[in-house]
């Protein structure tokens, strides 16, 4: 994963106050990672031995700030199954790096 998604996998995981969800993304494995000028989707693989993470739990996720984007970065974490399914991230207006090498996680406004 690239140092971007760890982040705010971490600053999630920090803030949620879910243990499952927690647990899932301490143990999460990349799958595949699609990067599309704007943004990019990262897909995790499924951790059946895990505890599911209840479906009413909505993550709360970073805004991102960097000299080297434009209006900064949002962020979703979406679940399927009472597991990670994958992590969008996205620029505010112009283009994204494929990895970014400097950046700040912040809450959203």
């Amino acid at each position: 994963m690239e140092k971007l998604d760890q982040s705010v996998l971490d600053w999630i995981a920090e803030r949620t106050g879910d243990t499952a969800l927690s647990a899932h993304i301490q143990a999460a494995t990349l799958k595949k990672r699609d990067y599309m000028r704007t943004g990019c989707f990262v897909y995790f693989e499924a951790q059946p031995g895990l505890d599911p993470i209840d479906a009413s739990v909505r993550p709360v996720c970073p805004h991102v700030t960097s000299t080297e984007l434009m209006d900064g970065a949002g962020c979703s974490l979406f679940l399927r199954n009472g597991q990670l399914h994958y992590l969008e991230i996205y620029s505010r207006g112009g283009f994204i790096p494929e990895q970014l090498a400097q950046f700040e996680l912040h809450e959203a406004d």
